[in-house]
């Protein structure tokens, strides 16, 4: 598998991650959340190692209506 790094920033909340992870699933994007900085507080930001080969488009539409900033590094 071919896998590329998202980055999220400005998380803040366990709810902000889970509708990322619900994102993730719902593209059938094989997925990893990697680490959060900082680890116990927010905002943080998030960053999970994705199978390279999905469509992003779900991602920019969770981006607008969460107020996340959501980039592939």
């Amino acid at each position: 598998m071919d896998a590329t790094m998202l980055r999220v920033a400005n998380v803040r909340s366990a709810e902000d991650i889970e509708a990322v992870r619900d994102a993730l699933d719902g593209l059938g994007a094989s997925y990893e959340h990697v680490e959060s900085d900082p680890e116990d507080t927010y905002p943080q930001t998030a960053y999970f190692q994705v199978s390279s080969d999905f469509d992003d488009a779900t991602l920019i539409g969770l981006s607008e209506d969460r107020g996340l900033e959501i980039e592939m590094l």
